[in-house]
């Protein structure tokens, strides 16, 4: 298995949702801790990086040894917290092969999706998709730190994966849930009733 960090993405405003989507409830959760339940126990070459503005989800984060990065302004973009959360993983571990992204709005995600993606990772890019769709989380390697680090505003990594098609594999996963993002109050009425698998 190759030297991977995790980022986790957690510094949305929720315009969509008209406030924090991220400590809202689903299924008696807030949303963030379905993600981070996931992150614990896996094999990575350093804890996982959170970035998020969130006093709670800091807090949550740390007590599972998770590192944290306060992201002060979000309103910048998807941008900073990418590079924030590079710097940060990168202060602690200088020497990766890769870096998974995620973010904090898959409820369904599924963690044996995420033991599949660090373990099957062998260089270029590796992305989650299902049929013909796409999506988070994606593995990075380490040759396109740089360029994710010059992001700006709102471009994401999926900017840098279009750039290199040719680099990128997919792992598919059975379940079309768990590319789920939930954006909206009605997105997350209709997930409150759904089935957890």
């Amino acid at each position: 298995m190759m030297n991977i960090g995790i980022v986790l993405l957690a510094a949305g405003r929720g315009e969509r949702f008209g406030g924090d989507k991220l400590t809202a409830l689903l299924k008696g959760k807030p949303m963030y801790l379905w993600t981070l339940e996931k992150l614990e126990g896996l094999n990575t070459a350093a804890p996982p990086v959170v970035v998020t503005g969130a006093a709670e989800i800091i807090s949550a984060a740390e007590d599972r040894g998770m590192i944290t990065v306060l992201n002060r302004k979000p309103e910048l973009g998807i941008s900073r917290s990418i590079r924030l959360g590079i710097h940060r993983l990168e202060q602690q571990c200088p020497e990766i092969d890769g870096i998974l992204f995620m973010v904090c709005d898959q409820p369904w995600l599924k963690k044996r999706t995420l033991i599949r993606l660090l373990s099957e990772f062998s260089g270029g890019i590796l992305a989650v998709s299902s049929g013909k769709k796409a999506g988070n989380p994606v593995i990075f390697s380490d040759i396109y730190i740089e360029e994710l680090s010059r992001l700006t505003g709102d471009m994401g990594g999926r900017h840098v994966l279009r750039r290199h098609m040719a680099d990128v594999r997919f792992l598919e996963v059975d379940d079309s849930r768990e590319l789920q993002d939930i954006d909206t109050r009605e997105q997350l009425e209709m997930s409150e009733r759904q089935e957890e698998n």
